[in-house]
């Protein structure tokens, strides 16, 4: 079981590349995945936390597209 402020922190630390791996995982099958400390589900891939009842916590912000 992670600490949810262990998964929070590690998601910041993605930056934007956040945004690339939660496209690549998908949908997630939310109640198949391990639990926090604090009953709350999450990706261990993309460190998405999803509420007991399914509500997604931290949803990544998509990165800007710059202008060339």
């Amino acid at each position: 079981m992670r600490i949810c402020t262990e998964i929070k922190r590690t998601a910041r630390g993605l930056g934007d590349e956040r945004w690339q791996i939660w496209m690549a995982c998908g949908v997630h099958p939310w109640q198949t995945l391990p639990r926090t400390d604090t009953g709350e589900y999450y990706c261990p891939n993309c460190c998405t936390i999803w509420t007991t009842d399914g509500a997604i916590r931290n949803i990544p912000v998509r990165p800007t597209t710059r202008p060339r």
